[in-house]
C-alpha cells in the first residue's frame, strides 16, 4: 500500500518553543485519520507544516513521492485539498468568493488576473452543491466564519486531490448544517476513488465510522496513534486531555462525558 503522507522526525520550533517534536506518522492510501489532542498540542502547526503554510525546523516531510526541500512545493500543494481558518489570515477582504473558489485549482491565494470560464463554471457547481449560491456574487470580507468555511470547503474540492485535509471543518457551521457536512464526507468517503481524509477536530462526536485511524497529540508529541480500535478509549483520552474521561457511543457515533478534573 502506498504513501500519501510521511512525517518523520518533524520538529517545528516557534521562539524557544518547541511547537512539535518528533512526530513520526504516515498515512497510507484508502486510510482515513483523525487527528486529536488538546489546545495547544500543535495541530494546526502540523498541518501547516504539511502544507509548507508554516516552515519545519527539523525533519522528514513527504506527500507522495515528493519530499519538502527537494520539490516545488507550490506544485505538490495541487494534489493537496485543504480546509482551515489559517487561509482566512490571507484572503484579502475584497476576494470576490468565485476567485477564492477558483483559486483552489492552483492552490494560490488572491486570484489575479481572468477568471477561466470552465473553472468559474465549476466553483458554481460547488457553490450550489453546498448551499451557497446565494454567495456567488459577495465578496470574502462580508461572509460569516460559517459561510467562510463553507466557501473553504468548495475551493477545497477545486483541487486534483490525493488526500483532503480538513482542519476543524465543522468551526462556525451550525448543528443542522454540520450534520449535513458530516454525512455528505461520509458518503464521499465511501467511493471508490475517494481521497485520503485526515481530519483535525476537538470533538469525538465528529469521528464518523468512515474514518479508520487517530493520531492523538499532547504538547507537540504522538501520545498515541493507529486504529480507532487500539488507540481511542477512555485512558489515552484521559491522559492527553488532563482529566477522567470516558468514551461512549451513541448508534454508530461516539460520545465523550467527564467525570473528574
Amino acid at each position: 500500500m502506498s504513501n500519501v503522507l510521511q512525517v518523520a522526525g518533524l520538529r517545528f520550533v516557534r521562539g524557544d518553543r518547541a511547537i512539535l517534536d518528533g512526530i513520526n506518522w504516515t498515512v497510507q492510501k484508502g486510510q482515513h485519520w483523525v487527528i486529536l489532542g488538546p489546545n495547544g498540542c500543535g495541530k494546526t502547526s502540523l498541518i501547516n507544516c504539511l502544507t509548507g503554510y508554516e516552515m519545519a525546523t527539523a525533519g522528514l516531510i513527504k506527500v507522495g513521492n515528493a519530499e519538502f526541500g527537494h520539490a516545488d512545493w507550490r506544485e505538490v500543494r495541487k494534489h493537496v485539498g485543504l480546509v482551515t481558518s489559517t487561509l482566512t489570515h490571507y484572503l484579502e477582504p475584497y476576494e470576490p468568493v468565485l476567485d477564492a473558489v477558483v483559486s483552489g485549482r492552483d492552490a494560490i491565494l488572491n486570484y489575479v488576473g481572468e477568471r477561466d470560464a470552465s473553472l468559474e463554471a465549476e466553483a458554481r457547481v460547488l457553490l450550489k452543491r453546498m448551499g451557497c449560491a446565494y454567495l456567488i456574487d459577495s465578496r470574502w470580507g462580508v461572509l460569516s466564519q460559517g459561510e467562510r468555511q463553507k466557501i473553504l470547503i468548495c475551493r477545497a474540492f477545486m483541487s486534483q486531490f490525493d488526500v483532503l485535509i480538513l482542519d476543524e471543518p465543522c468551526a462556525g457551521l451550525d448543528p443542522v448544517a454540520r450534520e449535513h457536512f458530516l454525512q455528505w464526507l461520509q458518503d464521499m468517503a465511501g467511493q471508490p476513488e475517494s481521497p485520503s481524509l485526515v481530519m483535525v477536530t476537538h470533538h469525538v462526536e465528529e469521528i464518523l465510522p468512515c474514518f479508520s485511524n487517530v493520531l492523538l497529540l499532547k504538547q507537540g508529541r504522538v501520545l498515541a496513534s493507529g486504529s480507532k480500535e487500539d488507540t481511542l478509549h477512555d485512558a489515552s483520552l484521559s491522559a492527553a486531555y488532563g482529566a477522567k474521561l470516558s468514551l461512549g457511543h451513541v448508534n454508530d457515533r461516539y460520545s465523550l462525558k467527564i467525570v473528574g478534573l
